[in-house]
């Protein structure tokens, strides 16, 4: 598989039932990639207020989501030469270029917005998005692999264009790409969304019980092992992040075989992050309040009973320019926990686990 279709097949990772629940990262210009971002931390690239203090805000709950039939649709709409001309798109080589404007603010705003309202309210396009030039402002070149962005200011019709297109993207290599696991779970989807949300509280004090819930056990490839993917948003957070209001969402990684939680992370993409510089570095060294913190976490939080070896900053270097604090907890049996921690809040950002590697 080429990397845009290891790109291409992050995308539907979080599917269900044609619900993005990385929506907000299938806007080209959201991510600086014309395929959906592999990193699922620029998640928080966007940030806008300075909030401090270790209180998590309180959650937006929405009454139940409406059924998408954002894939009932495209199953009626779809011709087998369309999906057939997707299928040759994606193999082509090469990530997509993009030529043209980027989205202003604005514009990214409106788009996020849109996006719900085509998921949740069935607004579309008129027709789909120019796939050869000459046919509009906004469309994909695909001889040359080449998104080409309107000049002026995007119109609705525009933004939903590009949203329908991403949304028949991912319909397609969600059809070709994520597949049902071969081998019968040890855990069923409700038990692996039980434990996820189980995780969330413990760490969080969070109650996601009224947030939308994605679950999804993506296939192994490229040497990673597959875990559940599990992840927690309130209704219609595209909207919300458009309009600039802050809420709070989880994402969580179950292991398969366990049913241990081994990674456990708080976005909010509201908070902004706070550059380490030498003299916060120096001091955060000679702070053992972060040490204590994380320890404290992995204890009381988490509930670890084995007993604690040793406990250190990691990744100073590059924490210090994403602002943030990382913590490793080594366990007497080899296990580690990594505690990442928002400077200078304290405030618990992920809580990573690692099981102690068995001899062969």
């Amino acid at each position: 598989m080429n990397t845009k279709k290891w790109s291409a097949t992050m995308a539907v990772i979080l599917v269900s039932g044609g619900v993005f629940a990385a929506s907000a990262f299938l806007v080209p210009s959201l991510v600086n990639s014309a395929v959906v971002a592999k990193n699922s931390t620029a998640t928080q690239g966007n940030s806008q207020l300075n909030l401090t203090g270790s209180t998590v805000p309180v959650l937006k709950v929405e009454a139940p989501a409406p059924v998408s039939t954002v894939n009932d649709d495209l199953l009626k709409q779809m011709t087998e030469v369309q999906i057939q001309q997707i299928y040759d798109y994606i193999e082509k080589p090469g990530d997509p270029n993009v030529s043209g404007r980027e989205m202003t603010d604005s514009e990214m705003k409106r788009h996020l917005v849109l996006q719900d309202q085509y998921v949740y309210d069935g607004v579309r396009p008129q027709k789909p998005m120019p796939l050869a030039p000459g046919q509009g402002a906004l469309y994909l070149d695909m001889n040359t692999n080449t998104y080409h962005y309107p000049e002026k200011t995007w119109t609705d019709e525009e933004h939903l264009q590009l949203i329908d297109w991403y949304s028949r993207l991912n319909y397609v290599l969600s059809k070709r790409y994520v597949t049902a696991p071969p081998l019968p779970q040890k855990y069923s989807k409700s038990e692996v969304e039980s434990l996820a949300a189980e995780s969330v509280r413990r760490l969080y004090d969070a109650d996601v019980s009224k947030l939308n819930t994605y679950v999804a056990l993506p296939e192994q490839e490229y040497g990673f092992r597959s875990t559940w993917r599990v992840h927690f948003a309130p209704y219609k957070s595209s909207t919300l992040r458009g309009q600039g209001q802050e809420f709070w969402e989880y994402d969580v990684q179950i292991d398969p075989e366990t049913g241990i939680a081994v990674d456990t992370t708080a976005i909010n993409g509201a908070l902004k992050r706070t550059p380490i510089d030498a003299a916060a570095a120096a001091a955060i060294l000679k702070d053992n309040s972060w040490i204590n913190k994380a320890t404290q976490v992995v204890k009381d939080k988490q509930g670890e009973k084995r007993k604690i070896v040793k406990a250190y900053l990691t990744d100073t270097e590059v924490n210090n320019k994403r602002g943030m604090v990382a913590v490793d907890v080594l366990l007497e049996d080899g296990s580690k926990y990594n505690a990442e921690f928002r400077y200078p809040s304290k405030m618990l950002r992920c809580l990573i686990y690692e099981p102690a590697v068995k001899e062969k």
